[in-house]
């Protein structure tokens, strides 16, 4: 039989701990674990296949491919850029870097969501419900996903941004009830007498004087205006406060994200207000301040 050169000599186990060493001599926590995802990708397998193949060796052009994402990990762009996909809520959601790369803990923005619906017994009712600053479409989909009779809008102001968000609605099947504006927060909705029974947003909260102190994948690579929130990270929670009564009816519910050590400025704001006095903060699973409820009048 003839030997197959177009196969390098490195098996998937080296080919592994190499990466792995070299993503943690740059400083990434999670070397190995992305050391097994770029392979994975670069050999269009799952996790479980590759561990079945560690003694293989893999194709000169897909060993080529891998050290390409190697390279770029190694630079620090997010690991969701370079595969281009992030799970959230178990739905798997293309990500580019037009949008901030959904977290974990954004999850509990929906999960709430739900909960106060199920609560007012609003789960299988029409209703209508919006997403400010929609990035990907993680929540505006996943809200659709698991409430089929509500109409749901999104807006964001960047069209970059609304264009992935428009694509992921259509793959994952929700295209029909999800409505993507271009909009800075209110502004596509000033000529119209909507208003929404559920607001949700995860705003731009961290300071300026704090993008400096992130972690280069954030710092380095993620959309500064899904972050940034002015001088002390509350811009978007004073223009929201001033803006939603608009646009949220009665009995109404505004869920917003904040940052873990915002809890106690942004209650101040909303309690203070006479649409939204009755506020309230929810940890996340960690035991951070994350979510804050207003409800409205």
């Amino acid at each position: 039989m003839a030997q197959d050169f177009s196969r390098c000599a490195e098996t998937v186990h080296t080919l592994l701990a190499g990466a792995e060493a070299r993503f943690s001599a740059v400083g990434i926590d999670t070397a190995r674990l992305d050391a097994e995802a770029l392979l994975a990708h670069a050999l269009t397998l799952d996790r479980a296949q590759l561990f079945a193949r560690l003694r293989d060796g893999i194709t000169t052009e897909a060993h080529g491919i891998f050290l390409k994402l190697v390279q770029r990990r190694a630079r620090r762009e997010p690991l969701a850029y370079i595969i281009g996909v992030r799970e959230f809520w178990s739905l798997a959601f293309h990500i580019t870097p037009a949008v901030l790369i959904p977290r974990p803990e954004t999850e509990l923005l929906v999960e709430t969501s739900l909960r106060i619906l199920a609560e007012a017994q609003l789960l299988t009712s029409p209703l209508r419900l919006l997403d400010i600053g929609t990035g990907s479409g993680c929540l505006a989909i996943a809200l659709a996903k698991e409430l089929p009779r509500a109409e749901v809008w999104a807006v964001d102001l960047s069209l970059a941004a609304l264009a992935v968000a428009q694509d992921n609605a259509q793959r994952l099947g929700v295209a029909a009830r999800t409505h993507f504006l271009h909009s800075d927060l209110f502004s596509a909705f000033s000529q119209t007498e909507l208003r929404f029974d559920l607001l949700v947003a995860n705003p731009p909260y961290i300071a300026c004087g704090e993008i400096a102190t992130l972690q280069p994948e954030v710092r380095d690579w993620e959309p500064h205006l899904a972050l940034v929130g002015g001088t002390d990270g509350l811009d978007f929670y004073r223009r929201l406060l001033t803006d939603s009564p608009r646009y949220v009816r009665s009995g109404g519910r505004l869920l917003m994200e904040i940052g873990t050590s915002q809890a106690a400025s942004v209650l101040d704001l909303f309690r203070h207000h006479a649409t939204f006095a009755n506020s309230s903060c929810l940890q996340d699973y960690a035991g951070h301040d994350r979510v804050v409820v207003a409800y409205a009048r």
